[in-house]
């Protein structure tokens, strides 16, 4: 018993030196399959994928600097089976009880080699390398014990196995509820401007105006139905693109009865509801948000562009995702926001301002639906391995 405690006091080391919690990220591990740091870009959509597509593999994104191999090397004992795969900012490591030393530093080096430029291209490459290698298995005479015990085992991985699918499933209903919930909150601002435009007299006697309206009503009306029939995220996703093209369809009719200019039309590039929160329709202000990554054109509505010439911040819409707040401008497509996960601590500035006013969301969720793109992280380099009874490496990144 004491040999045993030692040894666990010697796994638990390295993990306990990183500041790791590490009951925290074996629950992520058996709620979802994969757990991440706040500060590794990776979208829902494309690590949920991996999660699907390679069973017994377990997903770990590290933002700082840990001992790969041992984090992974203890994962897996609170895990019981299967494969930990471990990305730090400069390593990568992984166990399994499913494959051995040989498969798995082939599968680290085949990943190495190719040097994705992001957490989610190096976790591809090394499930897609090593799943491509058959399982290890024992050889050795007929024992009814080893059987019964492995029908024992079979049936609780399975079980497990199970359950934690229907863990998924449920977190992924719940991510589609909050989505639907928050699309219909947006949904009905746009019935309101439809219904008081209407009303407008000027509407009717301008035929341009006119023809806007009837098309906001029209994208307006198939958003409705496609609301009521969606059962994805990726349905409704499409949808904030239609209420993209509704917004401003109804600010376009309605700059034409004010004789004002018509506001910019959506493009793939720009997206075209205010910065700080899609409700208050199209943005017509140009502004310019800074970023370590660089500079981006941004559009914001009369109100805010307002508002930051006078030195004021205004406050983005809150969207919930996953139960918590997200700010409009980096909250998912999939829930009504403009799906910009990199955007952690920048300024905005319209013109006439001096300098920009300062936003820091870094200490925010950075799970996304990975539509927009992310910053890039730099490519890794090779080094060597460590191996164990287990299959298992670390490679330098």
């Amino acid at each position: 018993m004491i040999g045993l405690l030692l040894l666990a006091g010697l796994l638990l080391a390295p993990v306990e030196q990183a500041g790791l919690d590490v009951s925290s990220i074996l629950d992520s591990l058996e709620l979802r399959g994969y757990y991440l740091d706040s500060g590794v870009e990776v979208s829902v959509d494309e690590i949920e994928v991996l999660v699907d597509r390679f069973e017994g593999v377990y997903f770990v994104g590290l933002e700082s600097e840990a001992d790969a191999d041992a984090v992974a090397d203890t994962l897996l004992d609170g895990v019981g089976s299967g494969t930990i795969v471990v990305l730090t900012p400069s390593e990568i490591g992984a166990v399994s009880t499913q494959y051995d030393d040989e498969e798995i530093d082939s599968a680290l080096d085949d990943t190495v080699a190719t040097g994705g430029s992001s957490y989610g291209e190096d976790f591809t490459e090394f499930a897609a390398s090593l799943t491509g290698a058959e399982p290890v298995s024992e050889g050795g005479g007929f024992n009814l014990v080893p059987v019964l015990i492995g029908i024992g085992a079979v049936g609780l991985v399975g079980f497990f196995i199970w359950r934690g699918n229907a863990e998924r499933d449920q977190a992924k209903e719940k991510l589609f509820g909050e989505a639907r919930a928050e699309i219909r909150q947006q949904m009905d601002v746009i019935a309101t401007a439809i219904v008081e435009l209407a009303d407008d007299p000027r509407v009717a006697g301008n035929d341009t105006a006119t023809s806007h309206y009837r098309e906001a009503s029209e994208t307006f009306r198939q958003a409705e139905s496609r609301l009521t029939a969606a059962s994805s995220l990726d349905q409704l996703e499409d949808l904030s693109d239609d209420l993209d093209r509704a917004r401003w369809q109804l600010d376009a009719a309605q700059a034409l009865v004010e004789g004002r200019p018509l506001p910019p039309e959506p493009t793939e590039d720009a997206p075209p509801p205010c910065f700080f929160d899609p409700t208050h329709g199209t943005g017509r202000v140009e502004a310019e948000i800074q970023t370590p990554a660089g500079a981006r054109k941004v559009m914001v509505c009369e109100a805010d562009a307002e508002k930051l010439r006078r030195g004021e911040s205004p406050d983005p819409r809150q969207i919930p995702y996953d139960s918590q707040p997200v700010p409009a401008p980096r909250a998912p497509r999939t829930h009504g926001g403009l799906g910009m996960d990199w955007l952690d601590v920048f300024s905005i500035l319209v013109g006439g301002m001096g300098r920009g006013l300062p936003y820091d969301w870094s200490g925010g969720p950075r799970r996304t639906s990975g539509r927009r793109p992310g910053i890039p992280f730099p490519s890794r380099g090779r080094g060597s391995a460590s191996r164990g009874s287990r299959g298992r490496g670390r490679r330098t990144r």
